[in-house]
């Protein structure tokens, strides 16, 4: 087959879990003898528009280069009509069986919409909220978490709150905000934004209704969009598989007796609630528990939010930052660790570093929110504590130190995890199903 994938960003550039996630698909495909494009946002502050080609790892690439605050930036963040002219040339001077679409984020619209016109069969991947919440995983501008888009104000409020005037106000007096808001809802300023608001809810909910087929690596995520008035009727669960490693993995080395050693892998941000675990474990080792945590990730996407942590742990010798890793340490980096700890403060979705903790045998503490409780199964896999509460992570680690045999019983629950070779046999096979539905 001839696929095109579409994606907002690709390695070694851009390498989120979206962008991984296209090359793990381009690079399978490219090995079981399929053709593979890749169309990707390459970079945001160039003026006009620059498509580079080249080839790589047996795939062609196409890297976008253009301004996205040239004219209407709010709508350019969605549906810039350069991208979808950009992709219709791609798409006219090959030829392709399908179109792969992996997030929608900065390219929904026009990506969709171009695909369907040339007649390419379309599916897309949902990895987080883009098409329903502008700032991509419903988290508000206050660091709040949203329920969701239940109504276009609510959305303007949000958006119009993520510049410092409004911002800071909504932090420091909410009830205060709200009875501005109350007033200022009628303004011209706000109105022009409920009005832009309107008109990406429309945009974007009529875009992904039209998309052939909606993979989601969580039933979460297909209740959520369903929630929010989307038609989830060609929706279909697919749990993402893994690049596991060839051959005999690294063997983990166990923890002395009433020691625990703990994990954490992930962006160093505040919405990930990397310092729920960072003032856990401070809290443990006030009160004489052993326990170590090791915190693996970029110490240079939120320096402040950084800095402020390490600043909190540096009397702790036990908790280490680590920086990132790249690759395949993944698999030594859990062989160091007795558990992993997921304290995100979002909807996560599938979150790949538990089904790579699961594969390494490795029970994983999250956050009883979105895809993350779905994964993990309290008291059988892992266990789960309430969002925010740094005492119930506090007291769920602690059963960890104290319940004999509680580590051991969360190891044996751990489920077998697909491989990235099930996974794309059954992409494949969705595919063929699809072109035979729709013939080109």
């Amino acid at each position: 087959m001839r696929i095109l994938i579409a994606v907002h960003g690709f390695p070694p550039t851009h390498s989120a879990g979206a962008e991984r996630r296209a090359e793990r698909m381009a690079r399978w495909l490219v090995a079981n003898g399929h053709t593979v494009s890749v169309f990707a946002v390459e970079s945001l502050n160039e003026p006009g528009f620059r498509v580079d080609t080249r080839q790589q790892d047996g795939f062609t690439i196409h890297r976008l280069h253009y301004d996205v605050k040239e004219g209407d930036f709010f709508r350019n963040l969605y549906d810039h009509p350069g991208v979808g002219e950009a992709f219709s040339n791609i798409i006219q001077q090959n030829t392709f069986d399908l179109v792969h679409l992996v997030s929608g984020y900065l390219l929904g619209g026009q990506v969709i919409h171009t695909a369907r016109d040339a007649g390419l069969p379309l599916i897309i991947t949902l990895t987080e909220y883009w098409f329903m919440c502008a700032r991509l995983n419903l988290i508000q501008a206050t660091g709040a978490l949203c329920t969701g888009p239940e109504s276009d104000e609510k959305c303007m409020r949000c958006l119009l709150e993520d510049q410092r005037r409004y911002r800071l106000p909504a932090q420091v007096a909410p009830r205060l905000m709200d009875a501005f808001w109350g007033l200022a809802r009628y303004m011209p300023f706000s109105t022009q934004m409920t009005e832009a608001v309107i008109e990406r809810r429309q945009t974007l909910h009529h875009a992904l209704d039209a998309a052939d087929l909606v993979i989601c690596p969580s039933r979460y995520l297909i209740a959520k969009f369903a929630e929010f008035g989307f038609n989830t009727e060609n929706y279909t669960f697919m749990r993402q598989g893994l690049n596991t490693l060839p051959g005999e993995k690294p063997r983990a080395t166990p923890s002395p007796s009433g020691s625990l050693r703990l994990g954490y892998i992930g962006q160093i941000k505040p919405h990930k609630g990397v310092d729920l675990i960072v003032d856990a474990v401070i809290s443990l080792l006030e009160n004489g528990h052993q326990v170590a945590l090791d915190l693996w990730g970029s110490e240079t996407e939120a320096p402040e939010y950084t800095a402020m942590l390490q600043e909190r742990s540096a009397p702790h010798p036990s908790i280490r930052w680590n920086g990132r890793y790249t690759g395949a340490k993944v698999w030594d980096v859990l062989a160091g660790v007795d558990a992993l700890v997921v304290p995100s403060r979002w909807y996560e979705n599938s979150p790949n570093v538990i089904l790579e903790a699961y594969e390494m045998q490795v029970p994983v503490i999250v956050t009883n929110l979105g895809g993350m409780s779905e994964l993990v199964e309290h008291e059988k896999t892992g266990l789960v504590f309430t969002l925010n509460d740094v005492d119930d992570l506090h007291d769920q680690i602690k059963r960890l130190l104290t319940e004999p045999g509680l580590l051991e019983k969360l190891r044996s629950g751990i489920p077998s995890v697909k491989t990235i070779d099930e996974e794309m046999r059954d992409l494949v096979q969705t595919y063929q199903r699809l072109l035979v539905k729709k013939p080109i």
